[in-house]
Parts: structure tokens; C-alpha cells; sequence
């Protein structure tokens, strides 16, 4: 018989639900957003994003239940967020999660969300058997991961701001509002990346830095008066440098660590700057470019149930104890 697992993520400023048929089938894929609550302060404020969970979390279960055409008792795992997250956010989804698993006498398991992000581009394909370079890139973080023999290991990460909150940052700066990723990302396609902007170098080491670089763009803007006549360009400049470190510190990782297999997860993964030049770049050297399809690069529930499937057929169990864990590590 098929096994059936409900997967529930509230990490951040998403409420997502989805019925996963062992570890390919998606019966069902829901997700409510706070952004439009958000919008108004140009980014998450935790507290509305809690409170939207928890006005939301049941509702969104039960569609994901009419959607699979599934009840609660045709589950056989409940697999939850565990972290990293807001921590009232994590809250409210494994309290949830431990309660309906409590009362439907079936199993929970907590899952480490980053790492769901990776295990998001397999739900559609096989793992490498070899492993392969991960890189993690959405708002609230970005590092570099090696999976080797069924263990995630971090070999880079972030000094400062992750890539996606350096993406809002510069979008607040130039008055493009709230999320700014993607509306930079629209306007980088009809600008001249001139500008000479540049990320912070970490020589000797994988991890990243974006903090300088989102700096430059406000004191490009503040001695420019005029700067909102070249939002194109500035948008195009800040992409192209961004998406510059991201793809040789990724590049270079898989040569050192001699994977052949590149894979990328997370919502600044929709980025489609990044996603062409990775794999311009990937083809040229022989390697193989895993991007997960723009659906699951988003904090979704599929990958969450996808993750905790895999954890439980390893004998992965957690107790009433389980909880949020606001800095959760991968391979933690």
C-alpha cells in the first residue's frame, strides 16, 4: 500500500499543506501567503505572520485533504517544519502537527526546512547517487551545501545578508516595494548591467557576502539624484554582481569537491538570471544543473513531506518533545 504523509510548513511568511504519495506523487500542493499583509511594512513582521498561521493552518490542511480527495484518517505521517524560521511561526506548525498526529495515533517528524529545499528538485527525479553541491538561496538564508552519502555538510555560507534579503533591501532603496526579488528581476531584463558593483570577497573560503554590496547601491542612489530615470540598470548591475558570486563560489565548490551534480533550492532560485547562467555555465563545464521547477523553489509543503517520508523510512522517529527550533542547522 502507498504511503501517505501530510506535509505542513509555516517557516516563514507561508502557510503550506500537501498530501504526498510515498515519495513522488503529489496528490495536493496548497499555499496561503501573508505578503499581502506584509507589503504595507517592506517585509515580514513575525507577529502577522504567526497570527496568519494560525488563523490559517486548518484551513489550508483541509484543502490539501479535498484537493488529494484523502481524509485524516487515510494518513500514515505527518511531517512538519522543525526550522530554521520565525520562531512563532515553527511554533504553531509543530504544535499542530503533534496534535493531529497525537490524535490520529500516526507518527510526526520534524524537518530541517533548508534541507527540504534541496530535496524539493527530487520529487520529480533521482537522487546522484554520487551526491552533489547544493546551493541554498532564498530570503532568509544562502549557503552551500555538500551531500555526500546521505549527510548534508555546510562548506559556505553568508557573513551578512542572505541574497534574498539583500534583493528587498536594494528593491526598498530604489522604491520597488515589497518582495523586491522578483520585481528586480523584471526590470534587469530591459537594463545595461554597467554599473560596477561588486559583492564582498571572502578569499580561501566558499561563504558569501551582500551586505557591501546592497550599501553601494544606496550611496549610488543617494549621489545620484536622478537614479530612478536608470532603475533598469541599477537592477541589472546589482543582479549580474549578485548572481556573479553566486555561480563561481558554486562552480568552483563542485570542482574542488569533485561533484558533477549542481543543485539549487530555495525562492531566489526562481530567479531567472541565476537559473540561465547556471545552467549556461553548468553545461560548459560538464556538470549536471538540478533546478527545481519554479513551484517547489518557493516554500511549499511537497518538499516538507517529501523530507520527513525519507527520514521516517530511515527510522527516524521524534516524540511528543518535538518543537521549533528557530536556528535549526542543516545536518543538525
Amino acid at each position: 500500500m502507498p504511503m501517505l504523509t501530510l506535509g505542513i510548513e509555516t517557516s516563514c511568511d507561508e502557510t503550506a499543506a500537501a498530501i504526498l504519495e510515498d515519495d513522488k506523487k503529489v496528490l495536493s500542493n496548497i499555499i496561503s501567503s501573508s505578503i499581502a499583509k506584509q507589503k504595507p511594512f517592506g517585509g515580514v513582521v513575525p507577529e502577522i505572520a504567526s497570527r496568519h498561521h494560525l488563523e490559517n493552518i486548518d484551513i489550508v490542511v483541509g484543502a490539501a485533504l479535498k484537493e488529494a480527495g484523502k481524509s485524516l484518517q487515510d494518513l500514515d505521517l505527518v511531517a512538519v517544519t522543525q526550522g530554521p524560521g520565525l520562531i512563532g511561526a515553527l511554533l504553531v506548525g509543530t504544535s499542530f502537527a503533534k496534535t493531529l498526529a497525537y490524535s490520529l495515533h500516526k507518527p510526526v517528524i520534524g524537518v530541517n526546512h533548508l534541507e527540504a529545499h534541496l530535496e524539493a528538485n527530487f520529487i520529480d527525479s533521482e537522487v546522484p547517487k554520487n551526491g552533489y553541491v547544493g546551493l541554498v538561496v532564498s530570503g532568509g538564508h544562502t549557503c552551500l551545501v555538500l551531500f555526500r552519502e546521505g549527510i548534508f555538510k555546510i562548506i559556505g555560507q553568508t557573513r551578512d545578508d542572505a541574497a534574498g534579503e539583500a534583493f528587498d533591501k536594494v528593491a526598498k532603496i530604489l522604491g520597488l516595494g515589497y518582495p523586491g526579488g522578483p520585481e528586480i528581476d523584471r526590470l534587469a531584463k530591459s537594463g545595461n548591467p554597467k554599473i560596477k558593483f561588486q559583492c564582498g570577497q571572502i578569499p580561501g573560503t566558499f561563504d558569501f557576502s551582500f551586505s557591501g554590496i546592497k550599501t553601494a547601491v544606496l550611496y549610488y542612489a543617494q549621489k545620484n539624484p536622478h537614479f530612478k530615470n536608470e532603475l533598469a540598470d541599477i537592477a541589472a548591475s546589482f543582479q549580474r554582481a549578485v548572481v556573479k558570486s553566486l555561480v563561481e563560489k558554486t562552480l568552483r565548490a563542485s570542482e574542488e569537491f569533485d561533484m558533477s551534480t549542481i543543485v539549487v533550492g530555495g525562492g531566489v532560485a526562481a530567479n531567472s538570471e541565476l537559473r540561465a547562467t547556471l545552467a549556461n555555465e553548468s553545461k560548459k563545464r560538464g556538470y549536471q544543473l538540478q533546478l527545481s521547477p519554479l513551484r517547489y523553489s518557493v516554500d511549499n509543503a511537497a518538499m516538507i513531506a517529501r523530507a520527513g517520508y525519507l527520514m521516517h523510512k530511515q527510522g527516524r522517529r521524534d516524540g511528543w518533545s518535538l518543537t521549533g527550533k528557530a536556528d535549526l542547522a542543516i545536518g543538525g
